[in-house]
């Protein structure tokens, strides 16, 4: 099974998917953010910062930089624009209440947009004074704070908001009229525009030296997204490894958002005749979005394998540059066969290039017991620990087609790490659809 970067790019399609559906190894963090999928590396593709656009035009200034990238969902971005826009311009009512709406409406349910709230509702001239008094009220339930000394307004909302102030900027609102002849605003409903399924196929090569037989991997997933919060999937993984034959994994995937900041995802995989797999394997995990910048990441998975069985378990933390850029470590510890114990580290960096182009740089060291157990009728021998490093490149074709590309070089020493025990190169191909 092709290493580090493949479920993670994967899971790519509007950028990062379930595809930020976890794996033990996984590039990406999950879409730890409840924001509409623009593109994780799943089967999903980010487009690059507006800051780093080339514009013809006059220069943009910061809130301006900050709506655009609100529009392309780049929510970290777009936080950064709009408080510098507001830290130049602090006397600006409209401008701080459109900043407290987007910190508001986006998650950032902490003090600043809690000030923010109040001295908007305090200034007497807030555009929905009755929700934001609401917002003030949930915001200081969320921080356990004491209740608000302000007043509830006695005033409805209005309902020609301007559209730069509304806290819903991606919602609708439905006007009907009642009974009695007078108009009545309904509560914004999320539009459904994310497209519902997403395919991802690749096709990989392995070639090794010391007169090793090569080996191919022909995988495909297919994700549904029943709605912004669950993800649900399924996988055929064909795997063909001579002199030990061919083995099928057959998996069942999802991902749930119990929060904006809180995934839990699983995945359970069955290999009807296994000669080298494993005859099943559960996996779990979550991840959280501790801080705007910081996710930490924490999986299980329990191998079944013919000699034995293989649990680990793999913490690891997330670091966002930006809304497309960031840094994954991942340690893992392992307990094979009863008796085995194994430690793996890996490093994944992900960054945007021009053309919104994507490039996933990763190493690791350790052992994977996934990769070589039981190849060639062998049985714990083959628990070698091994130097790995990834390198791939995800090109949008269309909006809705990334084509992605990479090569891995695997050094794999004998079982004490005395010396070389092969050394692999594995080139990989493949696409992610949504439709």
């Amino acid at each position: 099974m092709a290493f580090l970067s493949l479920d993670a790019l994967r899971a790519e399609e509007d950028p990062a998917p379930l595809s930020r559906l976890p794996i033990p190894l996984q590039l990406m963090p999950p879409d730890i953010r409840d924001q509409e999928p623009q593109p994780f590396p799943s089967p999903t593709l980010p487009e690059q910062i507006a800051r780093e656009t080339n514009f013809s035009g006059p220069v943009l200034d910061h809130r301006e930089r900050g709506e655009l990238s609100l529009e392309r969902h780049e929510i970290l971005s777009a936080r950064e624009e709009l408080r510098t826009a507001f830290q130049e311009d602090p006397g600006n009512a409209p401008l701080r209440e459109r900043y407290a709406w987007f910190l508001y409406s986006n998650g950032f349910h902490d003090r600043e947009c809690l000030s923010l709230l109040e001295e908007s509702l305090r200034s007497g001239n807030a555009s929905d004074p009755t929700g934001i008094f609401n917002s003030i009220l949930e915001v200081r339930n969320e921080l356990r704070l004491p209740a608000t000394p302000l007043r509830k307004p006695g005033v409805k909302p209005s309902s020609n908001r301007s559209q730069s102030v509304a806290p819903y900027p991606h919602r609708s609102r439905t006007v009907k009229v009642n009974h009695d002849g007078e108009k009545e605003v309904a509560e914004p409903v999320a539009e459904e525009t994310f497209r519902r399924w997403i395919l991802t196929p690749y096709y990989d090569y392995s070639a090794f030296n010391h007169g090793r037989q090569a080996w191919q991997e022909e995988f495909a997933q297919l994700l549904y997204r029943v709605n912004r919060r669950l993800i649900l999937g399924g996988e055929v993984d064909v795997l063909e490894r001579p002199p030990s034959g061919t083995n099928i994994y057959y998996s069942a995937l999802a991902s749930w958002y119990l929060l904006k900041t809180l995934e839990f995802h699983g995945k359970i995989s069955i290999c009807p005749a296994p000669t080298f797999a494993a005859t099943q394997i559960y996996s779990g995990g979550t991840a959280w979005q501790t801080l705007p910048r910081l996710g930490l990441l924490l999986d299980y998975q329990h191998y079944n394998f013919i000699w034995g069985p293989i649990d680990q378990i793999n913490p690891g933390v997330v670091w966002s540059f930006n809304d497309n850029s960031w840094l994954t470590l991942r340690y893992v510890r392992g307990w094979a066969f009863y008796d085995l114990q194994y430690n793996y580290y890996s490093a994944a960096l992900n960054l945007v290039l021009p053309g919104k182009r994507k490039l996933t740089m990763a190493f690791a060291y350790g052992t994977d017991p996934d990769a070589e157990i039981g190849t060639g009728n062998n049985t714990v021998t083959s628990l070698t620990p091994a130097y790995t490093y990834s390198l791939f490149v995800t090109q949008p074709i269309t909006r809705n087609l990334n084509l992605f590309a990479g090569i891995q070089y695997c050094y794999r020493l004998t079982k004490y790490g005395g010396g070389e025990l092969y050394e692999q190169i594995t080139p990989t191909l493949g696409c992610s659809l949504q439709f």
